[in-house]
């Protein structure tokens, strides 16, 4: 029973670890808070990582038994079975990162991997399927005639680097006071208080969740996304 317990605990171990610096990727580097509430990922994500973290080591539990001769075969196949499972649902993770926050329209669009176009031929090069966060753009002016509007803000040859259009996107923001129309008063005080160069807002558009950008207004430098509702 001591033989057991030990490879258990040994396991759970391993697996935490393994957990921890998968929960740093995810909600640190691919999803900066608060875009994962933006996108909907961190129920979804956690409930596969807690099974998964919980099922390896129950399963060693129940074959680990001292001498005997397929141990060694057991436990290469769980931590196979698991790694698997781990690496498919980082896969899906990774492909709904979000890649791009672009400016269109007076408001930012989240792009996500699965849905970006890259084309290396006519891309400006600025924006990769980053795996280090989302970058910053804007779509182009004027869009080509032969382009949808609505399909130019997730197809890299028509965007450019956010900071050519700041300030006109901050001219165009909203004050932050508007906010209180729409979430509690004491709660849009609060994360004003935590940006106090900002002195106005941008709608954010998230496939869970809207949110709001706070930039300057004078210079459109952007502060923080805030979870907040902007309309």
């Amino acid at each position: 029973m001591k033989f057991r317990f030990f490879c258990f605990t040994s396991h759970l171990l391993i697996s935490f670890v393994i957990a921890l610096l998968t929960i740093f990727v995810v909600f640190w580097v691919w999803y900066p808070s608060p875009l994962d509430k933006a996108l909907g990922v961190a129920d979804i994500f956690l409930l596969l990582l807690c099974i998964d973290v919980i099922i390896g080591p129950l399963l060693t539990l129940i074959v680990a038994k001292q001498g005997k001769k397929t141990l060694k075969m057991d436990l290469s196949i769980i931590g196979a079975l698991q790694i698997a499972a781990l690496s498919y649902g980082l896969y899906i993770v990774a492909q709904g990162r979000p890649v791009w926050l672009v400016y269109d329209n007076n408001r930012f669009e989240v792009v996500q991997a699965y849905e970006a176009v890259t084309n290396p031929q006519s891309s400006r090069g600025d924006f990769p399927l980053s795996l280090t966060g989302p970058i910053w753009g804007a779509v182009i002016e004027p869009v080509p005639a032969t382009v949808a509007r609505r399909d130019a803000f997730y197809q890299a040859a028509f965007l450019q680097k956010y900071e050519l259009v700041a300030n006109k996107s901050g001219s165009n923001a909203m004050p932050i006071e508007v906010l209180k129309r729409f979430n509690d008063a004491d709660k849009v005080e609060q994360e004003a208080s935590k940006y106090p160069t900002a002195n106005s807002y941008i709608p954010m558009i998230g496939k869970q969740k809207p949110m709001v950008v706070f930039v300057d207004k004078t210079t459109g430098e952007v502060i923080a996304i805030v979870d907040l509702a902007p309309w």
